[in-house]
């Protein structure tokens, strides 16, 4: 049987923008001032104004300064002059659908693997957030009869170290592997030998596996800092195994939706 993964994708930017499947590249990033321990991206010395809010109303103003307004080209984007509007830039490459191989014998069973990697490109200081679903329950079927069932980590909601499925079974699951092990929430981060869910822990490659939740978005990556101008390549592996459950003959097939959020 044959296995194929399609996969849809949202990127937003909270409140700023959304946008599907756009890609821009090398974006320039600036600060008024930076340090090790700090990064402040506007500044005001004017010495008058100040921000003003209550429950219904946030206000900003300021004395002594002119707002000048945007300017840009192809080369870049600027807004010049006192409490321009900052906006937040996510970018987040549109990879194509992924074909699981090998193909699986439909009464012996075997393993079928595939990875697709998604490129985020973010300015926002506090990052980006990194969520996956599938879109049905269970995620890869050929129809209602015949279908993988969502892998089964032996601690519930905790993903399983190493890889496994019991006799007379089928099941497809998926793990992450981002480009800053750091980056991977805690479920993903493992001790380098036999658990994840680690709190200081790493991320070891093909370690860590976890099944879909439905169809509720699961957080896979939580980026607390900005990316350099390439952005970070983000994979996520998936996994299907048969171990000698008798399954019909076709292509089966998974869509996920992947969301990245800036933080």
């Amino acid at each position: 049987m044959a296995i194929k993964i399609y996969k849809t994708i949202l990127a937003c930017a909270v409140i700023i923008f959304c946008f599907i499947g756009i890609s821009f590249r090398y974006p320039l990033f600036a600060y008024v001032m930076q340090s090790p321990n700090y990064k402040i991206q506007s500044d005001d010395s004017s010495g008058a104004g100040g921000l003003w809010s209550t429950v219904n109303y946030i206000f900003r103003d300021t004395l002594g300064e002119v707002s000048t307004g945007s300017g840009s080209s192809s080369s870049y984007k600027l807004r010049a002059g006192y409490q321009e509007m900052q906006e937040v830039y996510i970018s987040v490459s549109a990879p194509d659908d992924i074909n699981l191989v090998p193909d699986i014998p439909g009464i012996s069973g075997g393993t079928s693997d595939g990875s697709v990697t998604w490129t985020v490109i973010a300015d926002n200081s506090a990052g980006f957030n990194m969520k996956i679903k599938a879109s049905t329950t269970p995620a890869m079927k050929l129809d209602a009869g015949y279908y993988f069932d969502d892998y089964t980590p032996d601690l519930g909601g905790t993903p399983d170290y190493n890889w496994s499925v019991v006799s007379n079974e089928a099941e497809f699951g998926f793990t992450v592997e981002p480009g800053t092990d750091e980056d991977a929430v805690q479920a993903f981060l493992d001790n380098a030998s036999t658990a994840c869910n680690q709190a200081a822990g790493s991320q070891t490659i093909n370690k860590c596996w976890l099944d879909f939740n439905g169809t509720i978005n699961i957080d896979m990556i939580n980026r607390t800092t900005r990316t350099d101008v390439d952005g970070e390549n983000e994979v996520i592996k998936f996994r299907a195994q048969s171990n000698a459950k008798f399954l019909k003959e076709g292509a089966y097939s998974a869509t996920t939706t992947v969301t990245v959020v800036s933080n």
